[in-house]
């Protein structure tokens, strides 16, 4: 199986769950994608700008050419929402398994996104090509992922192309993992999200935790916003609903129509997530039961300040994404990820503090 994604670790991981072998292009062909791969290539780019197109296709090439058997498609994870037409040009050289590029756009596009919602009476945030001078909002860049590319508005007036304004909501963000065959749902299960902010970036993502339970009435509505929007954009496989709950109030903000994050935290049922995804996309729905009574978390420890060289040189099993000793990182930038289970998400949160503090202290980044 071909995976390609800004990080292809957790693509990685759960193929061989699910009994495939997977082969990555990602931005890092970090040691822990490494070791779950015959074959990653780091493709030149970076998380804010994504792939270089022609870098990407050459690395995905090399990697069918040298695969011990013809690899059965393309999976894609997070770094391709901004960029349909690249998804339509890699589905006819591979064969994708996931939403096409036409789904994305839409369930991309935050004008035909709020559209859906008023036709579905579903609860959104109003958005505006022109801050207005009321109120507090959002300015997000079009298919942007990841949190990175969210500010405050500062100031009323137009904004370049590519970006618009959404309507701040507050409240605690939530998500729900689901699979769609493009008619029909399996809702996977929910997760709670938390920011890394830093005085520029302030909605940087920084975690996740699941599975967790919301108010009855949440859930309901939530699983039936994603049955009716997985129809409406035609998505296939694995996508989620992120939202912000406030008591027994939900608003929908966004759709990503790909595997995302919640492979981390929500694989742990009778059947494995990407053997799921598989199944969705060629049109059958395996019934989904979670099976773990603890919650999972995962955070994303950033480095403080630069790091020249990498110190740390035996990584204890809860750090994946782990980078090679000696290199360097730039202030910022992601050092790793550490996981947790416990069972609460206040526990895991918790323990996710403890083991991020010494992540960075031996990588020498405090």
């Amino acid at each position: 199986m071909l995976v390609a994604a800004q990080s292809g670790r957790a693509l990685a991981a759960a193929a061989r769950r699910a009994g495939f072998v997977p082969l990555v292009a990602d931005l890092f062909a970090d040691s822990d994608t490494r070791a779950l791969c015959p074959a990653a290539i780091a493709v030149e780019g970076a998380l804010a700008t994504g792939f270089r197109r022609d870098g990407l296709v050459a690395a995905l090439d090399r990697l069918a050419a040298a695969a011990p058997a013809p690899p059965i498609g393309l999976v894609l994870g997070s770094g391709f929402e901004d960029r349909p037409r690249l998804i339509e040009r890699l589905a006819a050289r591979y064969g994708l398994l996931g939403t096409a590029g036409p789904g994305v756009r839409a369930a991309k596009d935050p004008q035909s996104l709020a559209a859906a919602c008023r036709q579905e009476d579903i609860p959104h945030p109003p958005i505006a090509r022109t801050v207005p001078e009321a109120g507090d909002w959002l300015i997000k860049r079009i298919g942007g992922s990841g949190g990175v590319h969210v500010r405050p508005a500062r100031r009323p007036g137009t904004l370049p192309r590519g970006r618009y304004a959404q309507a701040f909501v507050p409240g605690r963000s939530v998500s729900l993992g689901f699979l769609s065959d493009g008619i029909d749902i399996r809702p996977v299960g929910f997760a709670e999200q938390w920011a890394a902010p830093t005085p520029a970036r302030p909605w940087r993502f920084g975690g996740m935790a699941g599975p967790v339970r919301l108010p009855e009435t949440v859930e309901a509505g939530m699983i039936e916003t994603a049955r009716r929007l997985a129809r409406r954009f035609g998505l296939r496989g694995l996508a989620s609903l992120d939202a912000v709950l406030d008591g027994e109030d939900w608003t929908l903000v966004e759709i990503n129509p790909r595997p995302g994050a919640a492979l981390d935290v929500l694989d742990c049922g009778e059947v494995p997530l990407l053997a799921a995804h598989i199944a969705a996309c060629r049109g059958y729905l395996p019934e989904m039961k979670v099976v773990s009574a603890m919650v999972r978390g995962i955070g994303i420890v950033y480095a403080t300040k630069p790091i020249a060289a990498v110190l740390a040189a035996e990584w204890p099993a809860w750090v994946f994404d782990r980078p090679d000793s000696g290199g360097s990182i730039g202030a910022g930038d992601p050092i790793a990820t550490v996981t947790a289970e416990a069972p609460d998400v206040g526990a895991v949160r918790a323990l996710i503090e403890r083991r991020s503090a010494w992540l960075r202290a031996d990588c020498g980044a405090t």
